[in-house]
C-alpha cells in the first residue's frame, strides 16, 4: 500500500491534475480579520494560500508530506519573486519566523509533526482533516491569533469526486464544535459543486 507521500506525489505529478491557481476564496474573505505576525499553513499543497499571505507580508511555514506539492509551491513563490526556504523537519525550525516575509516549505508528515505552543498568529487548514491535530492547533495559536479552517463534509459523498473515506470528512456540526477554546468569528456549512464546512475563529487574549 503506498504511503501518504507516495499517494500525493503521484497526484501532483499527474499531468491531468491542476490545483486551483488562486488562493482559496474563504482565505481572501478572511484577510481583514487576520492579525499581523507569522502564519502556519497545514497541508499547504501547491502553495496558493501560503504565497498569498507571504505576498501580503506574513512569514509563512507551510507543511506538506508531498515533495511534488512543495516543488509546485516553490515554483509559485518564485513566480511572485518571493523568498523561499526548504526544510526537512519534524517540528517548526528554530529559525522561523524570519524578520521578513518569507515562505518556509517544510516536508513532513503531519501525523508525526510537533506544533509549538503559542507560536503563530494565523493558522490555515484547507481541504485536510486530521482530528488528532485539533488540540495542538488551539495551543499553537498565540492569544489573539486566528484560525482559518475549511474542508469537506460527509455530504461530499453525494458528489462523484473528492475524498471517499468517511474518516476524512466532517460530520454535521463537527467543525463548529472542534475548537472549544476559540471564539467564533464566522462559521458555515455549505454545498454547491462541493460540500464544505468553514470556520474563522480567534483565540481569546485572556484565558
Amino acid at each position: 500500500m503506498p504511503s501518504a507521500a507516495e499517494t500525493w506525489d503521484s497526484r501532483y505529478n499527474d499531468p491531468a491534475f491542476h490545483p486551483a491557481p488562486q488562493p482559496n476564496p474563504f482565505l481572501l474573505e478572511s484577510l481583514p480579520f487576520l492579525p499581523p505576525g507569522c502564519a502556519l499553513d497545514l497541508a499547504g499543497g501547491a502553495g496558493q494560500n501560503s504565497v498569498a499571505l507571504v505576498a501580503r507580508g506574513w512569514p509563512v511555514a507551510a507543511v506538506d508530506v508531498s515533495l511534488s506539492a512543495l516543488d509546485r509551491a516553490e515554483t509559485l513563490a518564485h513566480s511572485h519573486h518571493l523568498p523561499v526556504r526548504r526544510v526537512l523537519a519534524s517540528a517548526i525550525p528554530r529559525e522561523f519566523p524570519p524578520s521578513h516575509a518569507e515562505l518556509f516549505l517544510i516536508r513532513a508528515d503531519l501525523e508525526h509533526f510537533s506544533l509549538p505552543a503559542s507560536a503563530f498568529d494565523v493558522i490555515l487548514c484547507f481541504r485536510y482533516l486530521q482530528r488528532s491535530l485539533f488540540p495542538a492547533i488551539e495551543r499553537a495559536l498565540r492569544p489573539g491569533g486566528v484560525l482559518v479552517f475549511e474542508t469537506f463534509t460527509v455530504d461530499q459523498l453525494s458528489f462523484d469526486r473528492g475524498p471517499r473515506n468517511p474518516g476524512h470528512l466532517l460530520r454535521p456540526g463537527e467543525l463548529r464544535d472542534a475548537f472549544p477554546g476559540l471564539a467564533h468569528i464566522f462559521s458555515r456549512e455549505w454545498k454547491s459543486t462541493e460540500s464544505m464546512a468553514s470556520l474563522l475563529a480567534r483565540k481569546p487574549l485572556h484565558p
